[in-house]
């Protein structure tokens, strides 16, 4: 067999800075990388094995980046993810190495690691009691060294999630807290690049720190249309001629593909190979001038001939594994015919991912710092540096200075594939060794059987485990050997008891001695079969079930749970509720749950209906960055709305944002249309509405308009200045414009509720009688947005301006508005309109306004509350040393509830009786009032347990005043109250050790909606019970629809909307195992099941 020819392909060798000019199809994430490490201090890349995640940082991102704005360190875990990243800055310091380090030193094929001074494994381990300030110390010379920034850059950091100790990983969790949170290392930023199928193994990270994974660019897989640019501008590049043109390259990607996705390192395997093919079978081979490789043509026929890419793969494998074993049974004697293939197996894991091995050199030979199979340390060194040397000249193995580990991810799947069956056993026997020592070492289970001894004895040589394990084994043989010993002694000296003792006088002695061994042996075979089972459970559920249906998977906790016992049944009830907290399993209590097309959505691209029965979403798709997105409304059944045979009516393109008006199922669709320009003359309609002056704000407006007509055009804003109103539920469709040039809707981020009621803010809503009250900005000649709004009728008729400093409030019935106008000098108004604009009341000077919620005028200027009832005027003044910033009412019931502030941090909450102005106060933070269900909820914190950073005098003097500095250990979390409008607690007081992120309160259904830090989204019933807890992810999208009746969330790239009355909590186990009885997810699963999907009791 020919050696092997160096092809012009990467193979599978990630792209490196000095390959620029042949790294093609990647630049719209590498700008988003660039843009990523720019605004943020951590950045997480991810993506499934072979999508080029590093390749993008080593050649995209580093060319895009100027040498003089960072520092780079490129860090692999090694032996010790900790002692990797000290060791690498030290190195970068050291005197005796130039300036070049980490990712620089790392592409150009140089070493970042100390050379370890001895053979010693121990040796080159830095102790855990300084490596943490040792980084911080050696971060802050490299930054003084430099004058750069620095950036950390860990790649495949899956590593230390399989393989890193939990003191490994709580070290290097402390490390990123400390670098993310100390004020002298802001110079430094963190790039993690990982798989993106070990994601779960990062919630101790986001335990810590919860923004973790907040900042994330996912690298998904090439589209067809790239990965044909890289076939046809790599070929052209290499002197490659496709004899049928862009047809070949088409061949060549059907060929790759495998559900609608190409693998990159797949395809340089088969271009590699492809190369050589023709390469050999080229009889005349021409260079061109300039070029470094000869002309080579591949064509349909050589395509085809070829072969698919899993024939590619297997043979590449076969024939390199065939090549290294032949040549070291040539120059080596006694070499195992399996040799290549049990070496190859040392550097893949259990679940079929590459296995770093750690080594130093000694004279001739070659030492494994860590763990690696027996066979491997008792083979003669110049055969395993030979051997080594092989795997990584036929591109199988690489070597980055102190580790060898296999080129790519893809090359550990094709071990895995190839593993033989003994192959197969020593795995399932590392498991079950594994499991029985951890029992030992609780204290839950004895020294390994005879049986188990025997059974795991032939894979001995060729586990990968510790010291103690290993211990643990041959302590478990030494006993045996021992019962052995004295069983035999037993047995000789009741032979010669017998022979002494034949009489049948002492034949009961003998029957009741076989009467006790019976006995003995009984029970004992009961222990060794309890304890089979019990770890044919541990292991099943530990390594396999995550491979099952996640339904079926589910309904054999109850099997499983019945064969543990002790502390292991708190392992089930783990394991049971992070199955639970799949999206899979919460999907099936759904009304329905559908796959979207985008895998994050933004705030304000994600709406649902008043009544629950229509849902608005972004469908635009990862790949467009423009804020004109394309939105799709979905009925309550999930499907696209069709309206008398009308088929998708419910989609619609370039649109800024969209909400649900406050008229039921009308949606709003806001974006920029075509800009008007002024007009030069009064006219008559200025859009689809003619302007019908009907009163003296119309008509100031006007001339207004006209002042302004020679003053030079402006330009555009970007905001959208048109909205659609579409009737869902009827399929129609009225196109609403502003009226006049330079006037604009307002930008989303504006739309939220006012920060103290729902009913006041910059939203378009309709009035009761139909009309539409539409907030709006117009452009001034200077170019600065004046806010405005004004109101239209049913025919979309002007009826009046309405002067709106600040956000408009309606009624709680929509029969009247209210504004407040700051554009006098020296006084301000607050205007109150009925619904067909007509002024009803001016009051001066107010600092707050709002209406009660069975429709009075509520207002205040700081030191009084004002109520208008009727033509009385009641009036409330505030007391004390602080004012009101607002208030809440109901004259019918006569309760007034008012919000003081007492210092930036802090506010309280006082309870008016109007009937006697007697009051109530309460050191809380009001969260919502609902005078018609007689119930106000407050929240809480115990400020006085805050401590500060002074001395005893100093702080008892700012005590008050509640500056956030340090908590001291026994402060509580959050607390919610739930009172009557007498001040009486009607419920429990409610608490989550997470602690609240967000509150939303229902109205209708009087439940309030919550997200933890830790992304939980709990619903609190009436009586502050958790009625449903689900979990979400980072970034994710829930609501509640007005009505209560439905409730939905978006969670990895799903759209699941819930009916509000299920049971479900997927945090309490004690509920998680009663709705395993019922439907959605009862299911019968057989014996017979069981033992196929192979767990099996004995």
């Amino acid at each position: 067999m020919e050696p092997i020819i160096n092809s012009p392909f990467k193979f599978l060798d990630p792209y490196g800075r000095e390959d620029y000019n042949i790294f093609f199809g990647r630049d719209e994430e590498i700008n988003q990388l660039y843009q990523h490490i720019h605004k943020n201090r951590l950045v997480l890349v991810y993506g499934t094995s072979g999508t080029g995640k590093t390749s993008i940082v080593q050649c995209g991102l580093m060319n895009r980046m100027d040498d003089i704005d960072w520092t780079p360190f490129f860090i692999r875990r090694g032996d010790n993810i900790n002692d990797s990243l000290l060791n690498n800055l030290k190195k970068a310091i050291s005197n005796k190495t130039e300036a070049e380090t980490g990712v620089t030193a790392a592409l150009t094929g140089k070493s970042v690691l100390i050379q370890a001074p001895s053979p010693r494994p121990s040796t080159n381990i830095i102790k855990t009691s300084n490596v943490c300030d040792q980084v911080y110390e050696t971060l802050k010379n490299v930054n003084l060294r430099y004058l750069r920034s620095v950036y950390l850059i860990f790649d495949q950091f899956e590593e230390l999630l399989i393989m890193g100790s939990e003191a490994e990983k709580k070290t290097f969790i402390d490390i990123i807290d400390h670098i993310l949170t100390d004020p002298d290392l802001q110079f430094c930023s963190l790039l993690f690049i990982m798989r993106e199928e070990f994601f779960a193994g990062l919630s101790d990270f986001e335990k810590e720190i919860p923004d973790f994974c907040d900042r994330r660019l996912r690298i998904e897989a090439m589209n067809a249309r790239n990965v044909e640019e890289v076939i046809t501008k790599s070929c052209e590049e290499f002197s490659i001629s496709l004899q049928e043109g862009p047809e070949n390259a088409k061949q060549i990607i059907s060929v790759l593909m495998e559900k609608g996705i190409v693998s990159l390192p797949y395809l340089q395997i088969y271009l590699d190979q492809l190369w050589r093919s023709v390469y050999m079978i080229t009889p005349v081979k021409t260079t061109a001038p300039g070029k470094a490789y000869p002309a080579l043509t591949f064509n349909n026929a050589i395509i085809k001939r070829f072969g698919g890419m899993q024939e590619v793969l297997e043979r590449f494998v076969r024939e390199r594994i065939t090549v290294i074993q032949d040549l070291l049974e040539k120059e080596f004697t006694g070499v195992p015919e399996d040799f290549v293939s049990n070496v190859l197996d040392a550097f893949v894991t259990a679940e079929g991912t590459k296995r770093p091995l750690a080594y130093v050199r000694i004279n001739n030979g070659i030492w494994f710092t860590g763990q690696v199979p027996p066979y491997l340390l008792k083979r003669p060194g110049n055969l395993m540096i030979r051997c080594l040397a092989e795997m990584e000249k036929n591109k199988i193995l690489r070597t980055e200075g102190l580790t060898y580990e296999l080129a790519h991810d893809v090359l550990a799947g094709l071990i895995d594939a190839r593993r033989t069956e003994d192959q197969r056993r020593a795995g399932f026997t590392d498991q079950q060794i594994r499991s029985r020592y951890t029992g030992y070492q609780n204290k839950i289970s004895e020294l390994l059987s005879n049986k188990e001894i025997e059974s795991y004895r032939p894979f001995m040589e060729q586990l990968n485990l510790p010291a103690e394990i290993i211990a643990f084994y041959e302590a478990s043989v030494q006993q045996r050997d021992r019962i052995a010993q004295v069983r035999a002694a037993e047995a000789q000296k009741l032979q010669k008891l017998k022979e002494r003792q034949r009489r049948w006088k002492w034949g009961w002695v003998l029957g009741g001695i076989l009467l006790v061994a019976s006995t003995g042996l009984y029970f004992y075979s009961q222990m060794l079969r309890r304890e089979f089972n019990r770890n044919e459970s541990l292991v099943f559920m530990g390594y396999e079930m995550k491979n099952l249906d996640p339904k079926e998977a589910l309904n054999l906790f109850g099997p499983i749970k019945e064969k543990v016992y002790g502390e292991d049944t708190n392992k089930v009830n783990q394991k049971l509720l992070e199955f639970m907290q799949t999206q899979a399993i919460q999907g099936k209590f759904s009304k329905y749950s559908k796959l979207l097309t985008v895998s994050l959505i933004e705030p304000g691209r994600i709406d649902i209906s008043a009544d629950g029965n229509f849902i608005v979403l972004d469908s635009t798709g990862d790949n467009v960055r423009s804020k004109q997105r394309h939105y799709v409304v979905f009925n309550n059944k999930g499907e696209n709305i069709d309206v008398n045979n009308r088929k998708n009516i419910g989609s619609f393109g370039d649109i800024n944002y969209v909400y649900f008006t406050n008229r039921p199922n009308i949606l709003l669709l806001a974006y920029k249309g075509v800009e008007e320009q002024p007009e030069k003359k009064k006219g008559a309609s200025k859009s689809k509405w003619s302007n019908k002056p009907q009163n003296y704000s119309l008509i100031k407006q006007e001339e207004q308009e006209e002042d302004a007509q020679d003053q030079p055009y402006q330009p555009e804003s970007p905001l959208p200045n048109e909205f659609l109103l579409f009737d869902c539920v009827n399929g129609t469709v009225d196109t609403i414009r502003l009226g006049g040039p330079r006037r604009y809707l307002h930008a989303y981020d504006d739309l939220e509720d006012g920060p103290f009621t729902e009913f006041d803010s910059y939203r378009v809503r309709f009035t009761d009688n139909g009309n539409l009250m539409v907030p709006y900005v117009e452009m001034d000649p200077d170019g600065f947005l004046v806010k405005k709004a004004q109101l239209l009728d049913d025919k979309g008729q002007h009826l009046a301006y309405l002067p709106s400093s600040v956000t408009v409030t309606s009624s709680r019935d929509f029969t009247q508005l209210l504004t407040l106008d700051e554009t006098h000098e020296t006084i301000s108004y607050m205007n109150v309109y009925n619904s067909d604009g007509h002024i009803m009341h001016q009051v001066q000077n107010v600092l707050f306004g709002d209406f009660t919620e069975d429709g009075h005028l509520i207002w205040g200027n700081g030191s009084d509350i004002n109520i208008l009832d009727g033509r009385d005027t009641l009036r409330f003044l505030a007391g004390g040393y602080y004012d009101y910033a607002y208030a809440y009412g109901s004259v019918k019931i006569k309760k007034l509830l008012a919000r003081k502030k007492i210092s930036f941090y802090k506010e309280v909450v006082e309870l008016i009786d109007m009937k006697d102005n007697s009051r109530r106060r309460f050191d809380e933070t009001l969260v919502a009032a609902n005078f018609d269900k007689n119930t106000f909820i407050s929240r809480n914190i115990r400020l006085n347990d805050y401590i500060h950073p002074f001395d005893t005098l100093t702080s008892i003097y700012f005590r008050d005043s509640w500056l956030p500095w340090y908590k001291s250990p026994e402060m509580p979390y959050d607390t919610l109250w739930r009172r009557d409008l007498t001040g009486r607690q009607t419920a429990p007081p409610y608490t989550h050790p997470d602690g609240f992120v967000t509150l939303q309160y229902n109205r209708e259904k009087d439940e309030l909606l919550i997200l933890t830090r830790q992304n939980k989204l709990i619903l609190l019933g009436r009586n502050m019970e958790e009625k449903t807890a689900m979990q979400l992810t980072a970034n994710d999208r829930y609501g509640l629809s007005d009505n209560g009746e439905i409730l939905y969330y978006v969670r990895d790239r799903w759209l699941s909307a819930f009916p509000n009355n299920l049971q479900l909590h997927v945090f309490d186990a004690s509920r998680a195992w009663a709705q395993l009885q019922l439907w959605p997810l009862k299911m019968d699963v057989s014996k017979q099941r069981r033992k196929e999907l192979g767990l099996s009791f004995k």
